[in-house]
């Protein structure tokens, strides 16, 4: 009887531990997730590489702002992961539109960003 008891505590401490691991490798990789991207590096007056050179600046406060489009403004930026997501408000002819567009982080330093959409690569300096 004794052995059995024995038994019995045996599994459902090994149990317990087991189950205590895995939170704890959930919470490290949402940590990981969150911390991909040196959102400090983000903030400031970003150029266009491109012909199109669409300018842009990013705000600690979540906000941005576009530089030098009058018909395609950025409204705010949100990061996740490696992921950049901007609402964007676009102007037309009398009507606008809200949107959300994101793109994948593929380099940023302190001088260089470069996002991605799809096969599509934007390249920007720090002004």
């Amino acid at each position: 009887m004794h052995i059995l008891f024995l038994i019995v505590g045996v599994l459902l401490l090994g149990s317990c531990k087991n189950d205590r691991k895995s939170t704890t490798k959930n919470e490290e990789s949402s940590k990981i997730e969150e911390s991909i991207v040196e959102k400090e590096f983000l903030v400031g007056s970003w150029k266009d590489t491109s012909k199109s050179a669409l300018h842009f600046t990013i705000f600690k406060n979540g906000t941005a702002r576009s530089d030098n489009m009058k018909t395609l403004l950025y409204k705010n930026w949100k990061v996740k992961g490696n992921q950049i997501t901007f609402t964007i408000e676009s102007l037309g002819n009398g009507t606008s539109s809200i949107d959300t567009v994101t793109y994948i982080i593929e380099k940023l330093t302190k001088d260089k960003l470069i996002l991605r959409k799809g096969t599509y690569l934007s390249e920007y300096t720090k002004k």
